[in-house]
């Protein structure tokens, strides 16, 4: 029998006292997407500030914070070509950027803010 739970940290509304730990199913990865199993994350300063309700007061919840991590593949959507299982990874906090200048519009588009954040097992 395989375990398929993932842990994350989730924000029930604003403030540190509103982070639980709760479990769920590893999310499994579209066709453009990987799954990384997540081995560290940092806070940043707008991540606090989005915990705090400072920067985005119209967050819905729950909601995972954060958009540093760094971690290893551990699947790869089909039409994933750059990217293979055992590679180590960084995150991207635009999730719609693999590279060159990124257009305006996915900066609406970032982890840890208008996307699920990083502070989870799996990601």
């Amino acid at each position: 029998m395989s375990i398929n739970i993932n842990r994350s940290w989730q924000m029930s509304g604003f403030g540190l006292s509103k982070l639980q730990l709760v479990e769920g199913r590893i999310p499994e990865p579209g066709p453009r997407d990987l799954l990384v199993r997540t081995k560290a994350v940092s806070l940043n300063y707008k991540d606090r500030m989005i915990v705090d309700g400072v920067l985005i007061p119209d967050l819905g919840f729950p909601f995972v914070p954060t958009s540093d991590a760094v971690g290893e593949v551990v699947a790869v959507g089909s039409d994933v070509l750059r990217f293979q299982v055992g590679q180590r990874v960084l995150g991207q906090v635009l999730a719609d950027w693999p590279d060159g200048d990124a257009p305006p519009v996915l900066h609406k588009h970032t982890l840890g803010s208008s996307l699920p954040g990083t502070l989870s097992e799996y990601v």
